[in-house]
């Protein structure tokens, strides 16, 4: 089960995903900066964890596209980008963001 230490609760129809770690390597090896790195993690963020979901999402879809702890994947440039409590950067994205559930 996740749970969310963020101290942060999305409302209405948004959901709030930590977005997976993006490498720190190239897949040649070289370690990337961290200006670089951090561009590429705002850039590349499309798979993460449900932590929370608001009240009201999905409330007009037959059923809920997703649930907490399940991993997802999102749309590029969807969310907003906060960190939360324990300097862990999350997305609040909105309910018809989620694009797919992974296995």
């Amino acid at each position: 089960m996740t749970v969310n230490t963020s101290g942060i609760h999305p409302k209405g129809h948004r959901i709030l995903i930590q977005p997976d770690a993006v490498e720190q390597t190239t897949d040649s090896g070289i370690i990337l900066s961290v200006g670089v790195q951090t561009d590429r993690e705002r850039l590349a963020q499309l798979k993460g964890t449900v932590i929370e979901v608001g009240n009201s999402a999905w409330h007009d879809q037959p059923e809920p596209w997703a649930q907490v702890g399940d991993h997802i994947i999102f749309g590029k440039y969807s969310g907003l980008i906060y960190d939360g409590a324990v300097d862990v950067e999350y997305r609040i994205i909105n309910d018809l963001d989620i694009v797919a559930v992974v296995d």
